[in-house]
């Protein structure tokens, strides 16, 4: 494809405010012929997302801050047209793309977001866990995903139980994400108001998830010994990731990374617990330590 073909296949979607589309477009033309358009479309794409979630999803920023976000992108991608090599990739535009405008109907709405709320605790007296690098490659798999505006992730550090009782009431979540410390039959270990550990025990956590499980569609418990807990919340219809045994940093970390990853290229809850037991194949100490349970049974995936 020629630079006056993409110039004159993008330029009609910028006129529409079509600009997801124009910068997939952009983005394609240039791959692998210019890295520094390259970065400069991956930076330009992230801040769209940004500022587009913050405007429709989250309310963070006026319509007046949006329009202005969109007069920006609008500039910067006609300077980008004007530096693009004279032959790139072909492109093609599928029919009936979706706009990114306002007042499109297949612009994603709050209800359609499937929000997960990342809960950790590392109390003083127990042994440190990489917990922020967890979160932060969590939110790094989903931001680099397919379906990153469908996703929004919400966190919690240091959590007591009554931390965790507010944010499931505030965020109604789909998915719960427990990283920190297991015990096996006492429970998950949490914090006090000292920042000591005690337990979130088996039949507390029963208690809560019952009352949310029409909305809780997935937890994962990334802590060592939490099968019998993941069985007991997968009673209620829920899809829970628990552990067999003590688990390693480096194997949680790598699990959570290819189960968001796959969860954020459109696949459901198996086939993301598929993905991530991949991820986690060469850590061979661990290979075979989380488990994936539903309606109390240990799904043999």
């Amino acid at each position: 494809m020629t630079k006056q073909e993409i110039t004159d296949l993008v330029n009609p979607l910028i006129a529409g405010v079509k600009l997801k589309e124009a910068l997939q477009s952009l983005s394609t033309y240039v791959k692998g012929k210019d890295r520094y358009l390259e970065n400069d479309l991956l930076m330009q794409t992230a801040s769209f997302n940004r500022n587009h979630h913050d405007y429709f999803v989250k309310k963070l920023i006026s319509k007046s801050d949006y329009d202005i976000a969109v007069a920006r992108l609008n500039y910067a991608l006609t300077q980008i047209i004007e530096r693009l090599p004279e032959t790139g990739n072909d492109v093609e535009i599928p029919e009936n793309t979706a706009s990114s405008t306002e007042g499109n109907s297949s612009v994603t709405t709050a209800s359609q977001i499937r929000k997960i709320l990342f809960l950790s605790a590392n109390p003083k007296d127990a042994d440190p866990l990489r917990l922020g690098e967890e979160l932060r490659k969590i939110k790094d798999s989903l931001a680099l995903s397919t379906d990153r505006d469908q996703f929004d992730l919400e966190s919690e550090s240091a959590v007591q139980i009554p931390t965790i009782t507010r944010a499931m009431q505030q965020q109604n979540p789909e998915i719960v994400h427990f990283s920190g410390h297991g015990t096996g039959e006492e429970g998950i270990m949490v914090e006090d108001a000292v920042g000591e550990a005690v337990y979130f025990p088996t039949n507390g956590l029963n208690r809560l998830f019952r009352r949310f499980k029409d909305k809780v569609k997935c937890v994962v418990l990334n802590a060592c010994f939490s099968y019998e807990q993941a069985e007991v919340i997968s009673k209620h219809g829920i899809y829970v990731v628990g552990m067999n045994k003590e688990v390693g940093d480096e194997a949680a970390i790598n699990f959570a990374v290819g189960f968001y990853q796959s969860l954020g290229e459109g696949n459901d809850y198996e086939f993301a617990y598929d993905i991530a037991m991949i991820n986690i194949a060469a850590n061979l100490s661990d290979a075979n330590t989380p488990e994936l349970w539903l309606d109390g049974e240990k799904l043999d995936i």
